[in-house]
């Protein structure tokens, strides 16, 4: 019987720097609200938090192609709820597989990100995280690779090059 586990990526929002200068009068409080979507499959995740004390973690399930295809990121937006004027976008982010990939299941992982505005300029906004990934790795997945080692090609073309390249007029 094949028993299917689910690798669940979690995000924690540890700071967010840049934002006192955001807010440029008493009205103008920050009241962050972060979203994270998955693309290409657009799966949305909010976590809005009042105080901008508390900590935001975000859950989400990924599957084995969300590490080998190229389209894979994950969107994160930084917005300013406001009282009466609704939301503001600060800044996002996109973090590719690659940042993720690489590290040891239950390890945790921090990285930083500076936020771009909507017309792509950056922002004075960093975001840090930690990601930390929950599961186990899929084995099913993983297939046997034939191949020539890269040194194996390195000694061969090094002595097939030096053993007959003279030649006589």
């Amino acid at each position: 019987m094949m028993t299917t586990t689910t690798t669940t990526l979690e995000i924690c929002v540890v700071s967010a720097e840049g934002l006192k200068q955001q807010s440029s009068s008493y009205f103008s409080c920050i009241r962050p609200f972060i979203t994270l979507t998955k693309l290409p499959a657009h799966m949305v995740y909010h976590h809005y938090d009042e105080g901008g004390t508390g900590e935001q973690v975000f859950r989400v399930p990924v599957d084995p192609t969300f590490f080998s295809d190229t389209y894979s990121r994950l969107h994160l937006q930084l917005y300013n709820k406001r009282r009466f004027a609704g939301l503001t976008q600060l800044g996002s982010c996109l973090i590719p597989p690659s940042d993720i990939a690489l590290q040891p299941y239950h390890s945790v992982r921090y990285l930083s990100y500076r936020l771009r505005a909507k017309d792509g300029s950056r922002t004075h906004l960093t975001v840090n995280l930690s990601i930390r990934l929950h599961g186990s790795p899929d084995l099913d997945t993983c297939q046997p690779v034939i191949g020539i080692p890269v040194t194996a090609v390195r000694k061969f073309r090094n002595a097939h090059s030096s053993s007959g390249s003279t030649s006589s007029k």
